[in-house]
Formats: C-alpha cells, structure tokens, sequence
C-alpha cells in the first residue's frame, strides 16, 4: 500500500469537516421539537393501539358469555313454557305428579331469572366496552391526524436542513471518490469505531481528533514517520504535516 499524497490526506481531512457537518445536521434534524413531537404522537398511538386490542379481546369474551346467557336463558324458557303447557293441557292427572311439576317449574322459573339478571349485568358490561372502543378509535384516529400534522410541520421546519445535508451528502460522495479504496476503508473502520471521527492532524503537539497533548517524544516520533500514522492517545488516524 503506497503512502498517500498530501492532496489525498488534505482531502481526507475535508473528508472528516464534511462528515462532523452530516452528523450535526441529522442531530439537528432528530432534535427539532416537531421531531420530539413525533416520536411522542407515534408512542401514544401505540398504545392506544395496545389499549383497543385489549379492549376488542375483552368485548369478545363478555360477548362470547352473552350469547351463553341467552342460550341458557332461552333452553331454560323453553323448558319451563313445556311443563307449564303439561300442567295446563290436562296431561298429568295425579296430584302428587301436579305438585311435582309446579316445584319443577318454580325452580326454572329461577333459574330463568336468575340467568336474565346476569345477563343483565353482562349487556351493561358490553355497553360499556363498546363506549370505550368507540372512544379509543376516535382518540387513535385524532392522535393519527395530529401525527401527519406535526410530520407536515417538521418537513418545513427542516427544509433548510435537509437541502443542507443533500448538498453536503453530495460533496462526500465526491470526496470519497478522490480517495484510495484502501484508505477510505481504513477511515470509515476507525470511525466507525470511534463514534464518527476517524481522522485528526497533527497540530503543535496534540491530536485534533482527541485534543490530548502528546509527549514531545511522541511527537518527534511521528514527525520522522510517514504523512499518515495512527495517534498515540486515541488510536485515530493522524495526518502529520511535512
């Protein structure tokens, strides 16, 4: 691997200006209060989300012991209006059988009501989780709307910023296409690893990249060394003036 040029490490240096500007930029567009405002309309549409799931899940289960209730309360009835119609309609003579038959009846005749006062109870359950469907959907639909608003809000907000960045992602592609493959991998590995900075130079006797004061050993090591070295203190990449 040949040494790099000094026009080839100048422009890996306005590499690394290029890229610290991207970064700011795209923090800058994260941290716009419409930005903030997204994530948090986003979040609240989750779980309202989460709470009309539940909410459905519950419906169906009280629903399912509605439809039980009124089959019970509808075999019952239809059990009770038979013995009635055989007491009635001169079938059963025998009044020990008679007096059987109306406590059969009698205790249907609870077991009836009984099944109709739960039902009762049931039917105002649903009520109540059909309301509180209807609010969810109402309240989730009107967080969704909010969310496109402040989506339209921070688009304007940051339509200087974004013009900015194309323009600047534009200007990188060019500069990483003035540089050896070779070294504009060994740049992003090292920022990659280092949080995004992967080049400094060498200026008086500190690193740019990490601004720690290197020992004049140090420095009088990399000044006798090759253009491109690594630094001491931070291990980035150290462009060392001639």
């Amino acid at each position: 691997m040949s040494e790099p040029t000094s026009e080839q490490l100048d422009l890996l240096l306005a590499l690394q200006a290029t890229d610290h500007r991207i970064r700011k930029l795209e923090h800058q567009l994260d941290d716009l209060p419409e930005q903030r405002a997204m994530e948090e309309s986003r979040q609240r549409t989750v779980e309202l989300g989460e709470q009309l799931d539940e909410t459905r899940i519950e419906a169906e289960r009280v629903g399912g012991e509605q439809r039980r209730l009124e089959r019970d309360v509808e075999v019952l009835s239809e059990r009770r209006d038979a013995e009635r119609t055989r007491l009635y309609d001169g079938t059963v003579t025998n009044q020990r059988e008679m007096q059987s038959l109306e406590a059969e009846i009698a205790s249907v005749d609870r077991r009836v009501t009984e099944h109709e006062d739960d039902l009762l109870e049931v039917l105002e359950q649903v009520e109540g989780l059909e309301q509180r469907i209807g609010r969810l959907e109402a309240d989730r639909a009107a967080e969704e709307q909010r969310f496109a608003e402040l989506e339209a809000a921070r688009d304007e907000a940051a339509k200087g910023l974004l013009a900015e960045l194309g323009e600047l992602k534009a200007t990188r592609a060019r500069q990483s296409e003035g540089l050896p493959a070779d070294l504009l991998e060994r740049y992003e590995k090292v920022a990659a690893r280092t949080g995004g900075t992967g080049v400094g130079k060498l200026e008086g006797n500190a690193c740019t990249a990490c601004r720690i004061d290197l020992s004049w050993a140090d420095v009088n090591d990399l000044l006798t060394g090759p253009p491109l070295a690594s630094c001491p203190q931070c291990q980035r990449l150290l462009v060392v003036p001639a």
